[in-house]
């Protein structure tokens, strides 16, 4: 492994040491409430010693080891066997790769329609044939994610269509297909330079349009928040798991500093959008993220990419400690976790099944706090009619629905103060599960495969 020597700019860490607050916590953070025009951009050299972005070799070993002697809790047993029964790990799969993955208009593309599915449902079983071969040491399923994976890059020459909507695959389908890489990359079978390939091929296509869509969000018609936060967040997601897979720091530094101080709503002062006490009267402060008055898909998508992007900076972070930035989880006087917090009170229902069906609510959309968000209006867009004044947390049909990434929060924020929903939405749906799973409580279309799942496994 490539290991190289960290390095902070000149006068840095004193920096840090006057504008922090800390916090003790078991995961050992530090607290960084930085006001944004004070934050000093990040260019550290890193030491990679994964190429899994999400988990660390320590991780995987843990959890092998805890089922092959048996001390594993019944929850992580449970979904072993139900990742083990996914329709995405089926040593009988076969990848249907495409020339091109379009998805939104696809007028000029040369395909009659959006065949993005083609994509999301190859990287997910990749990444869960990948997740099994680290657990269970069964070569049969490396070699399928290799055969998948290597498909892919001698095809597929680009993401595109007539639309934006081209970067939101840019953006999870590439955080999924470079985490399934870096599970399977010492796998004895993919020879170096097919190995080589891939990388090659996953910065070009992907990487290269996560980066576009960061730096400009599709050009001068639009302004810097004109996307919803959900947007930002997959390509940050995306373009994290490209840098640990290649081992490239400025990539990782890219999505660090983007993350504190980026343009767009990704960044953590522009995600949040709301600071409240809780209603119920436990005294927690919950914040409402920028697209609670949306709709709560939405809403939900983005508390679960962003939990996928935190884990993959905290799993760097534990060979890269000097770098304090990169623990997400404790940023603004941890904001995740109540940027959780709030998602779950609207969303969790008092019933005790783990669909998240029955039972009423915990809490009336009339006695849920907001702040009056107002969504590109008198803005730098060229159209004017999209814009939007949201007044109330968004109580559409999709309210009571979930997504896999609560486990990581729980994990996370466990022992710190404010985590009360957090863990009542966790422990109602566990196990966790995933895009592919027995009971399909995620759906076939592209919400179930936004972010990784299968966490209850991993972290629980």
């Amino acid at each position: 492994m490539m290991k190289k020597n960290m390095m902070l700019v000149i006068g840095l860490a004193a920096l840090l040491a006057l504008q922090t607050s800390c916090r003790e916590n078991e995961w050992g953070t530090v607290d960084l409430d930085i006001p944004e025009e004070n934050y000093i951009p990040i260019n550290a050299d890193y030491t990679f010693v994964n190429h899994c972005a999400m988990f660390t070799d320590a991780d995987f070993t843990r959890v092998k080891t805890a089922l092959n002697n048996g001390s594993a809790s019944q929850a992580v047993k449970d979904e072993f066997d139900n990742l083990k029964k996914s329709k995405y790990t089926l040593l009988s799969y076969t990848a249907t790769p495409q020339t091109k993955i379009v998805r939104g208009d696809a007028t000029g593309t040369g395909f009659s329609s959006e065949n993005y599915s083609y994509a999301m449902r190859d990287a997910a079983a990749a990444y869960q044939m990948g997740m099994l071969w680290r657990l269970t040491d069964d070569d049969r399923y490396a070699a399928k994610a290799v055969e998948i994976l290597n498909a892919w890059a001698v095809t597929c020459t680009e993401i595109t269509s007539n639309d934006a909507n081209q970067v939101l695959a840019a953006g999870a389908q590439g955080a999924t297909f470079a985490n399934a890489a870096g599970m399977v990359y010492n796998y004895s079978g993919w020879t170096s330079s097919k190995r080589e390939e891939f990388k090659a091929w996953i910065v070009r296509v992907f990487g290269a349009k996560n980066k576009n869509f960061l730096d400009t969000h599709t050009g001068s018609n639009v302004c810097a928040e004109h996307y919803w936060s959900n947007w930002d967040l997959v390509n940050m997601a995306s373009y994290f798991s490209i840098g640990v897979l290649t081992e490239n720091s400025e990539m990782i530094n890219y999505v660090v500093n983007y993350f504190y101080q980026g343009v767009g709503n990704g960044c953590i002062e522009r995600l949040i959008r709301g600071t409240h006490t809780d209603p119920l009267g436990t005294g927690e402060t919950i914040c409402q993220n920028q697209e609670s008055g949306r709709d709560q898909g939405h809403s939900s998508m983005s508390v679960a990419v962003a939990a996928n992007l935190a884990q993959m900076a905290w799993s760097l972070y534990q060979s890269n400690s000097s770098v304090k930035e990169l623990d997400f989880f404790a940023a603004k006087d941890h904001a995740l976790m109540k940027m959780g917090e709030y998602v779950a009170l609207f969303n969790l229902r008092s019933g005790t099944d783990n669909t998240n069906t029955t039972g009423s609510w915990l809490v009336s959309v009339d006695k849920m706090p907001f702040e009056k968000f107002v969504y590109c209006i008198g803005c730098t867009c060229r159209d004017q009619n999209h814009g939007a004044t949201h007044t109330q947390a968004a109580d559409d049909s999709g309210r009571g629905s979930f997504r896999p990434g609560w486990e990581i929060l729980l994990a996370h924020y466990k022992n710190v103060n404010g985590h009360k929903y957090i863990e009542q939405m966790a422990n109602k749906i566990r196990p966790e599960g995933g895009a592919g799973e027995g009971l399909n409580r995620y759906g076939d279309n592209s919400g179930a495969f936004d972010q990784l799942g299968w966490c209850t496994l991993m972290l629980y």
